[in-house]
Parts: C-alpha cells; structure tokens; sequence
C-alpha cells in the first residue's frame, strides 16, 4: 500500500540525523539561525514587541524537571511572539515564495526553551523544518504571480509543526498526524489583505498564528489526537485550501533527504519586501558612483525600471505613513538607502518616515516596468539611472540582488547584520558570543549564554 505524503513526511522527521547531512546543509543551517536570531533582536527593538508582552504574560509556566531554563512561556504562545517579531521588519529569509526561517526558527527556540536537547538536535530541528516547510510552498502552483488567494503563513505551519516534532521526539506515525493537524489548522491565506490591500497591516503574514499552531499540533500530535493522513491527496487536498491551482506532488516527496532546500535561502540585505531588493541596491549604488549628497537637490531624477508589480500600490506609494506600509513602498526604501540610513529599526522611525527632504527625494523617483519578461533566475532585476541637474546621468542595472541563495550575503556581512541588530537588546559582548554559540552548536550542548538568548 502507498504511503500517504502525510506518512512520508512524518518518516523523514523522524528518521533525519544531523550525522547522515551534508556539512554545506549544516552550515547553512547555522546561518539561518543566525539571521532569525537577529531579525528577532531587531522585532524586540519596536513598539509591537511590548504589545506581544500580554501574550507572555498570560503563558509563564513553572520550571519542569530536567528543563535547563526557567521563567519561559508556554511553548505554542512563544513560538507565535517570536514568529512575529522575527518577521516584524521584513528583514528576515527569503526563498523562492514566503520566509520560512520565522516559522521554523520560532518554533524551534520556542520548543528547544522546554526540552532538553542538544546543540545537534536543535540543528536537526531546523533542518527538517526548512525542508518540509519549503517542500510544500514550492508544490502549491499558481497560474498568476499573484492571485486573490495568496498567503505563506498558510503552508509555512508545517515548518513549525515539522520543527516542534523533531524536538519533541515523536515516532513518524505521530509525526504524521502532527502534518495532517497542521494542514487542517493552517491560517487562511490573507496577505492580499494584509500586505496587498489597501491597509497594510502588522498582521503581515500571519506567521504568528502559523507557527503557534504549528507547535499545537505537535504537542496534540503527541498526546494521541489524530488528524486525516489523506489531507495532501486528491481533489481537495491541502493545496485547495491553500488557493493553489495546482499541486506538484512530485516537489513534496521527491529525493526528500537528499536535496536540500534550505540551501536555496537567501539573506536580505535591506529591511524591505524581498521584491524591492534589486531596486534598492541599484540606486543606492547609482547616488555613490554620482558622488552626490541626496539632501543637495543636485539631481532633477531617479529613473527606477522594476518589475511591474512594483509600479503600482501599495510598491509604488511614496512617502508612507507608518512602517508596515513603508515596507512594501519601493520609494521609502530607496530613500533610506541612499541616505545612509542603516537597515533595520531606524528605516521606521517617526523622524525618518516624517522627514521632509527624504521625502522629496521619494517624489523624484519614477518608477518604470520592464518592458520583457524576466527570466526566473533574475525575476526580480532592476535599474537605476540618476539623472543630474548638470545633465549628467548614472546607470546601474543589477540582475540579482545581493543576499539571494544564487549571489549569497558574505558570511562577515550576515555577521554584521546580526551584530547591528542584536547589540541594541543584549550589548555588544553577549552577541559576538551568540555568534560562536551559534556556529558550534553540533559540537556541544546548547550553551547557557544561547539558552538565555532564547528567552528574550
């Protein structure tokens, strides 16, 4: 009899060992923990981070024997803060759809906070929940780039799930039912809402709820509950609920254990939409080569030709009024990068977002589609040509941008990133050791230093 995807998902979590992975998996692992641990660094930075407090509050749970920290909340309430947070500045993973590392990574801290486990299995947790969480994405197919059912929180739960399970120690025939109660529990898909309608919103993506549930399946998975292993299969499998038109089954199942996806994520260099990244990088770079102060007023023009989607709101808006808006508007991100702005927190700050002459710099931006279809490889290509008052004009076209798994982030400048965001939370000292925690991790147990990290 043949397996159902829900069984077959569940044998490789349970089966996976951090001593069968390739060692370039391993390494890559540790850096998406790494760039989760400081996209949630930078979350803990903002205003919302004190919002999320009531949900921490409402969840302590006593010390348990054998649990190496204390004063912690409940794991599904922690993992929902933590997902928030990590994807709260759009600064976090990008991969070929969606941000899986805030689902994943929550998850995991969140779980690893309540058991016991090593350094290797929090590894292998993260592994495994890239690989199902992005196994799935990639298998829900769409006709359109965007349509009116569009959302990654719906299929990122099974990172969450996927992670919890492995750190719990569950057999694959729970790990099974943990899927199949994720798949029925998965948020709906509302980003054309959230992100695309016409009030962005901090909701975002949803991956608070996602990874929440995510970690409630495991633990109901746990306890005996059971959910329909048949969930993927068939005419209204979960790629229906998912507002797919299509599911590639092939994609879920095929050589799982052996090609990693985690190895084709990618690090954003800007805290903006992974859309806008090409753009970005291109006018920055074009302001340097002019050799101008953007606050002079010495160019009459920033031409910015971009993917079309770009073109038109909520991309397009100049000048937006709060942050969760800024993140989707091309101009405003420009505009933080040409003046030097640092990514992160202070890219939505009231005085930045306020700023009269950053926001006249925004007005000169004009925004162009390309004129042909991009490849796939470089879908997301941009140029930027500065014209000057003088008539001079600079040009720069980046096909793909820095940070993408094709022309990947340096491994100092994930570091610095990690070091400017998290420096502000526990001080200089404490995050340059959270670096040589995180890196070696498969060679000891989760250090006390990382364990208190993890509570933050």
């Amino acid at each position: 009899m043949t397996a159902f995807i829900t069984q077959t998902l569940g044998s490789y979590i349970a089966e996976e060992a951090l001593a069968r992975v390739p060692g370039d998996v391993i390494d890559k692992a540790k850096l998406c923990l790494l760039d989760s641990l400081g996209c949630l660094f930078g979350g803990h930075q903002l205003p919302m981070a004190g919002m999320l407090e009531v949900l921490r509050a409402d969840s302590q749970v006593a010390p348990s024997s054998g649990r190496p920290v204390s004063g912690c909340a409940e794991p599904a309430a922690a993992a929902f803060v933590k997902a928030t947070l990590i994807n709260a500045l759009d600064f976090d993973d990008i991969y070929e759809k969606g941000h899986p590392g805030a689902t994943v990574i929550s998850a995991a801290l969140s779980v690893a906070e309540h058991t016991k486990c090593s350094g290797t299995e929090l590894l292998e947790a993260v592994i495994t929940g890239y690989e199902v969480s992005c196994r799935v994405g990639i298998s829900l197919a769409h006709v359109q780039p965007r349509k009116a059912i569009h959302g990654h929180g719906t299929w990122q739960i099974f990172g969450a799930a996927a992670a919890a399970v492995k750190l719990m120690r569950l057999d694959a025939g729970r790990a099974a039912h943990a899927i199949a109660i994720a798949a029925t529990n998965a948020p709906v898909a509302s980003v054309m809402k959230t992100v695309y309608g016409d009030t962005p919103s901090m909701a975002k993506n949803n991956f608070g709820m996602a990874a929440q549930m995510g970690v409630l399946a495991a633990r109901l998975a746990a306890a005996g509950y059971e959910g329909p292993l048949d969930v993927f299969e068939g005419e209204a499998g979960f790629w229906r609920m998912a507002g797919a038109d299509e599911c590639r089954f092939d994609r879920l199942t095929n050589d799982l254990g052996g090609a990693y996806e985690i190895l084709r994520v990618g690090f954003k260099p800007f805290s903006c939409c992974r859309l806008i990244q090409s753009s970005v990088q291109a006018s920055r770079d074009v302001v340097r080569m002019a050799g101008i102060d953007p606050a002079d007023g010495l160019h009459a023009k920033l031409v910015v030709t971009a993917p079309p989607i770009l073109c038109e709101p909520p991309f397009s808006e100049a000048r937006p009024r709060h942050m969760w808006a800024a993140q989707f508007s091309a101009p405003h991100a420009i505009a933080m990068a040409v003046f030097g702005v640092e990514p992160g927190p202070d890219w939505f700050v009231d005085d930045w977002l306020n700023d009269e002459i950053a926001g006249r710099f925004q007005d000169s931006i004009e925004l162009r589609p390309h004129t042909i279809h991009a490849s796939p490889q470089s879908a997301h290509a941009a140029s930027a040509c500065l014209q000057l008052r003088d008539g001079q004009s600079f040009e720069r076209h980046v096909d793909v941008a820095e940070g993408e798994a094709s022309n990947p982030m340096r491994k100092s400048a994930l570091e610095g990133k990690f070091l400017r965001l998290a420096s502000p939370v526990v001080g200089d000292s404490s995050a340059c050791e959270a670096i040589d925690n995180v890196y070696a991790l498969d060679k000891a147990g989760l250090p006390r230093p990382l364990l208190n990290l993890l509570v933050s």
